[in-house]
């Protein structure tokens, strides 16, 4: 019985992982599972600021700009590293190469995007037959650029022109617990209990 009731504890701890945030790349939105929102890949959408400020419907969905707070919450679950809103406001954050090819990969949905100098960015419009505004995407008070160059985001206060957008809405169903996750976390918890309680008469 004591054997049974360890390696139940044991299978609980290996499923524990399938209850923490994730970040999944849909293809046209990437998923931040623990804050329950879908990021629009900016390169997808060209507007200007007056447009975002009020949300835009895409895809049959309400997308409006992100906040800061989100994506420093999104970004440090992507990346593994502590970002807080400041260093997403800032004008370089020095994130290193790893966490922006991270970021580039799961938010850029047009990979053949380059922006000034060359640097592979989120959200660039160049390729299309846009301005270069469009190497900063708004974000809720700013924009906000990822670059390869420096391996670092640049956030300006600057919201005039045209330009892509972290866009966010509010995703279906993402708790962060995938639904066999849940029902398996579960019935380890009710078989604990239950051979708790007759190991306990």
């Amino acid at each position: 019985m004591k054997i049974l009731r360890v390696a139940l504890v044991a299978a609980g701890i290996g499923l524990a992982p399938l209850a923490q945030a994730a970040i999944i790349d849909n293809g046209t939105y990437t998923t931040d599972t623990g804050l329950g929102l879908d990021y629009l890949d900016v390169g997808l959408v060209r507007s200007s600021q007056a447009s975002f400020a009020g949300g835009i419907v895409f895809a049959g969905r309400t997308w409006v700009l992100a906040t800061a707070a989100q994506i420093a919450s999104t970004w440090s679950s992507a990346t593994g590293l502590p970002l807080s809103a400041a260093d997403v406001l800032s004008a370089d954050n020095d994130m290193g190469a790893a966490a922006t090819a991270t970021l580039i990969s799961l938010f850029d949905g047009v990979t053949s995007d380059v922006g000034l100098s060359g640097e592979q960015v989120i959200g660039d419009f160049t390729a299309g037959g846009g301005s270069i505004d469009g190497y900063y995407n708004y974000i809720d008070g700013g924009r906000l650029a990822v670059h390869n160059v420096f391996d670092d985001s640049h956030f300006l206060g600057d919201i005039v022109g045209d330009s892509g957008a972290w866009l966010v809405s509010a995703s279906n169903g993402s708790n962060g617990v995938s639904e066999p996750g849940a029902l398996a976390l579960f019935g380890a918890a009710l078989l604990g209990c239950v051979l708790r309680r007759r190991g306990a008469k």
